[in-house]
C-alpha cells in the first residue's frame, strides 16, 4: 500500500544521482515530483526555504557528495583552501564539515517560521552521524557494540604510543568527518615491519583519494601519510577482523560486511558488501550483489537465524540512539565464524540502494510510508 499523496521539498544537487533516483521513487508512488532546492541557491540567498514550505509539505535533505561546486562552496563556508576536487584531490573534511554544519544550522532556523511540515531528518542526527568520534561516543553510550576506539591523536607516533598502552598492533584510521571510505587507512605493524592499505595516494605534498587500494610498506611512509591525514582530525579504531565468504558462482568471495538500513525502527534493506581487502566501500569498485535477496538468504544461512536476529537487533539499536531518526545506513562488521559483531558507522545519506526491494518497496518509499500522516 503506498503512503498517502504529499508534497515534497528535496535540498541536493539537482542533477545529482541521488536527487533523480527520488524522483524515480515518487513517480512510482503516483506522487508529483519533488520541488528540488540546490544547496548553492540557499548559500546565495536566491531561494528562502521556510518561503517553499505549504502546510503538510515534506523536507528532505540529501547529500552534497555529487557536485564539485556545492563541495567547494561548503568548503570555502567553513575557511578552508580550495582543493582540486574534480582530479579526486582529498578536500579539506573539517572545513567542509564545518561549512556543512553552518549551512544546516541555517536552513533548521529558517525552517522554525515555515508552516507546520515533517522533516526526514533531524539536522543533529546528520551531523552527529557525520562526526565519527561523536557517533561512536553516543552509541558506545548507548550500550551498542562499537569497536574499541584510541582518544584523539594528533600524529604517527601519538597514534602509535596510544595503541601500544592497549596493546594494539592493527587499526583502521579514519578521518573524522570523512565519508566514502575518503582518508581511510587499514594499518599493522609488527616489530620493524609495517603495512598500510589505504584509498589514497600521495603526489608531493598533495594527497588524493584513489578508486584502487595504495598499499605501503616502509615507516617513512606511513608516517607521511597519517600526519598528512592528521590536521583533519582522525577517528581511531581498533581493527576487528571481517567473516569471509568462499568463492562461488556468482561471486569472487572476499571479506564482507553488511549495509543495513533501518526505517522507521526497523532493520529493512540490507547489502552484503564485499572485497578483496580490509576495506568494503562499493565506490572502491566492491562488489555487492545484484539479487539483494540472494545475498541475503545465502549469508542468512551461514549465519543462522538467532545470530542474524542479534544483528539487527543491534542496527536497530543504533538507529535509536537518534532518538526520532527517520531512517539510516548502519554499517555493521561480523567476525570470522559469525561470533561476534560490531557497528561501525551510522550514514545519514546512506540510503541510496537502487533496486533493493523489501516488501515490494525500495528504501525512499519505505521511508515515506514510514512518515506518517502530518
Amino acid at each position: 500500500m503506498n503512503p498517502p499523496l504529499r508534497d515534497v521539498l528535496l535540498i541536493a544537487p539537482p542533477q545529482g544521482r541521488r536527487a533523480r533516483a527520488f524522483q524515480d521513487s515518487l513517480r512510482a508512488l503516483g506522487w508529483p515530483p519533488a520541488q528540488v532546492i540546490s544547496y548553492l541557491d540557499l548559500l546565495a540567498g536566491q531561494v528562502k526555504l521556510a518561503d517553499e514550505v505549504r502546510r503538510g509539505s515534506v523536507v528532505r535533505f540529501e547529500s552534497t557528495g555529487e557536485d564539485i561546486e556545492t563541495e567547494l562552496a561548503l568548503i570555502e563556508l567553513g575557511g578552508g583552501q580550495p582543493a582540486d576536487l574534480a582530479a579526486g584531490e582529498l578536500a579539506d573534511s573539517a572545513a567542509w564539515y564545518a561549512g556543512f554544519s553552518a549551512v544546516l544550522q541555517q536552513l533548521d532556523a529558517d525552517l522554525s517560521s515555515a508552516p507546520p511540515h515533517s522533516r526526514m531528518h533531524v539536522t543533529d542526527h546528520i551531523l552527529t552521524m557525520f562526526d565519527k568520534p561523536a557517533t561512536h561516543a553516543r552509541l558506545q553510550a548507548a550500550g551498542v557494540a562499537v569497536p574499541d576506539a584510541l582518544p584523539e591523536v594528533h600524529s604517527f607516533d601519538e597514534l602509535l604510543e596510544a595503541a601500544g598502552q592497549r596493546g594494539w598492533s592493527r587499526v583502521f584510521v579514519k578521518l573524522a568527518y570523512g565519508s566514502s571510505a575518503s582518508g581511510a587507512v587499514a594499518l599493522q605493524w609488527q616489530g620493524k615491519r609495517v603495512s598500510a592499505v589505504t584509498t589514497v595516494r600521495r603526489d608531493g605534498r598533495r594527497i588524493y583519494n584513489s578508486r584502487r587500494l595504495v598499499r605501503l610498506h616502509t615507516w617513512a611512509e606511513v608516517a607521511e601519510l597519517i600526519d598528512a591525514l592528521a590536521p583533519q582530525r582522525l577517528h581511531v579504531e581498533r581493527w576487528l577482523p571481517k567473516a569471509n565468504v568462499a568463492k562461488t558462482e556468482n561471486s569472487g568471495g572476499g571479506s564482507i560486511d553488511l549495509r543495513v538500513v533501518v526505517i522507521g525502527g526497523r532493520a529493512r534493506h540490507t547489502l552484503v558488501r564485499q572485497a578483496q581487502g580490509p576495506i568494503t566501500n562499493l565506490h572502491l569498485g566492491n562488489k555487492h550483489g545484484g539479487n539483494q535477496r540472494g545475498d541475503v538468504a545465502a549469508l542468512l544461512a551461514a549465519v543462522g537465524e538467532e545470530r542474524w536476529a542479534a544483528v539487527q537487533e543491534t542496527c536497530q539499536a543504533a538507529l535509536a540512539a537518534f532518538p526520532g531518526a527517520l531512517y539510516g545506513g548502519v554499517d555493521v562488521l561480523l567476525t570470522p565464524n559469525w561470533k561476534r559483531h560490531a557497528v561501525l558507522e551510522v550514514n545519514a545519506f546512506g540510503d541510496y540502494h537502487r533496486g533493493v526491494l523489501v516488501d515490494g518497496q525500495d528504501t525512499y518509499a519505505a521511508e515515506l510510508a514510514a512518515l506518517g500522516p502530518l
